[in-house]
């Protein structure tokens, strides 16, 4: 009965520790910090699948995971009741781009820092990201010096050999990945090629010159994901 009293007096003194001031703070500068890292990802958002939804995610997942980290405090008990809880939950949401997991990652360590009071630790992690990640994207770190397409056309069978040597003149290197031939027997066929572009060499130039060259029925270029998120 004792360490039953003991246990209630414990709890009711570390809620009581926790005060509504300090609630608010934790998730006023969740929401500043979290808000930060949002406009962070919008300017250095590359590619095709920016979703404004995620954008607010960043910034109320961190809220959330802040109030949970008040709540739990250093309470194991709470924090076992939590991680059942939210088994319940399954999350079938796919994440398109790896770097969308990092910045909800951040978010999440943001709420974290700012929910168990360490808001100087958040405030740095914070600035240090906004500066590798800006260095990064206007440092342009990771791009190919060379870019990689992949071209597709309907031609003659015979002007197959000529293609591979104005490809070979305007590309670093280019090969076939696939044949397949009209069942018609008018001797066309549709060939796709992965050709990767010599420094100064512009995709256009490359359709055009092919076009009047050889003449074909139909020519396609699809751009490679890299050159998409440039």
């Amino acid at each position: 009965m004792e360490d039953f009293s003991d246990l209630i007096l414990n709890e009711t003194a570390m809620l009581a520790s926790v005060t509504v001031i300090d609630i608010g703070l934790a998730l006023l500068l969740t929401t500043v910090f979290n808000g930060i890292l949002a406009k962070l990802y919008m300017m250095t958002h590359g590619g095709y699948s920016y979703s404004k939804s995620f954008v607010q995610a960043l910034i109320l997942v961190g809220i959330t995971v802040a109030l949970i980290m008040v709540i739990i405090g250093s309470d194991i008990a709470r924090a076992f009741a939590l991680v059942g809880a939210m088994s319940i939950v399954r999350f079938r949401t796919p994440v398109k781009d790896t770097k969308d997991l990092v910045f909800l990652f951040a978010s999440i360590a943001v709420g974290m820092a700012c929910g168990t009071q360490f808001y100087e630790f958040a405030g740095i992690f914070v600035g240090f990201m906004l500066i590798i990640v800006l260095a990064m994207h206007y440092g342009r770190f990771g791009d190919v010096k060379e870019e990689g397409y992949v071209l597709k056309m309907r031609m003659r069978t015979g002007d197959r050999e000529y293609i591979s040597k104005l490809c070979q003149d305007m590309c670093e290197r280019f090969s076939v990945v696939s044949v397949s031939r009209m069942e018609s027997g008018d001797n066309m066929e549709d060939i796709v090629y992965e050709v990767h572009l010599k420094r100064g060499i512009k995709y256009d130039q490359l359709v055009d010159t092919l076009s009047k060259a050889v003449d074909p029925l139909s020519i396609s270029l699809l751009v490679g994901e890299g050159t998409v998120n440039a």
